[in-house]
């Protein structure tokens, strides 16, 4: 998948450039060679990056939804 910040307009764009999405509950379209590709918010993604990692990064605004913290702290990966 790909993480985006904003997941409504990339799919605005996608569809822009003629992307066809997929019928579904997720933002899924194929890449040119047939790939499937799931557009998500990195607050849903069960990774998780260090505070100093993501402020070097320009992402210290980013945070994980309540669903994500709670499926990290079940495998004993809580942030």
């Amino acid at each position: 998948g790909v993480a985006v910040d904003d997941k409504p307009l990339a799919i605005e764009r996608l569809k822009e450039m003629g992307v066809t999405m997929l019928d579904g509950p997720f933002a899924d379209f194929l890449d040119p060679w047939g790939n499937r590709v799931e557009l998500t918010t990195y607050t849903n993604i069960q990774f998780s990056k260090t505070d100093a990692v993501l402020k070097g990064m320009g992402l210290s605004h980013l945070e994980k939804t309540e669903e994500a913290l709670k499926e990290l702290g079940e495998k004993g990966m809580a942030p």
